[in-house]
């Protein structure tokens, strides 16, 4: 196989609440989903991401990417950014694909501090954002496996896990937890899928 590179635009993402007269396209519409109580309560969310961190994080999921499908997250420019973000998940990731999405080739990647939700980081589209609070939580190399499995939302259109077929050492499996070792495999059906994705972004 020949080796697919993604440009990726990687931002230590700042998120700063959105206040009630502030919106995106028209009118205020009500909000679902869990909220971050910390924006939900008006304070601002520094990411506490370092360059290095997101270095070490591209460097773990790019040797899972490239042993499983020769797909390799390069290069990576790191810049600084902070958005103006609804505290509740829905709205928040509306949020991300409407204004993180790249006007060229490639993937936008956020380092936030947390999310409104369980899971440790969102992908799909051509973004994924990745929470330093559950990366951190993780043995090492957590990190840049919870970066490579949500760079798989974004090359696996597999939102409910289902192709990972219940594999707990699958890359997808929807399981995973910080404190458990995972190999980061994937099978044939989804190395197919990524590949030609990857063409395409």
């Amino acid at each position: 196989m020949n080796r697919i590179r993604i440009p990726i635009k990687a931002y230590i993402l700042g998120l700063l609440p959105q206040s009630a007269g502030t919106g995106t396209g028209g009118p205020r519409t009500q909000r679902t989903g869990q909220q971050l109580p910390a924006l939900a309560s008006g304070l601002a969310v520094p990411s506490f991401w370092t360059r290095p961190e997101i270095n070490q994080a591209f460097a773990e999921a790019n040797r899972i990417w490239t042993r499983e499908a020769e797909i390799e997250f390069s290069p990576v420019v790191i810049s600084e950014r902070s958005e103006m973000v609804p505290p509740d998940e829905n709205g928040m990731w509306a949020h991300f694909i409407n204004h993180l999405t790249p006007q060229t080739r490639g993937i936008a990647v956020g380092f936030v501090h947390d999310l409104p939700s369980h899971e440790g980081g969102w992908g799909g589209g051509r973004i994924a954002v990745v929470s330093g609070q559950k990366a951190r939580s993780g043995l090492p190399g957590f990190p840049g496996n919870l970066l490579a499995h949500e760079l798989g939302h974004v090359l696996i259109d597999d939102p409910n896990h289902a192709y990972a077929g219940n594999v707990p050492s699958n890359l997808m499996y929807g399981r995973r937890h910080p404190r458990i070792v995972n190999a980061g495999m994937l099978n044939q059906r989804q190395v197919q899928l990524a590949r030609q994705r990857a063409l395409s972004i």
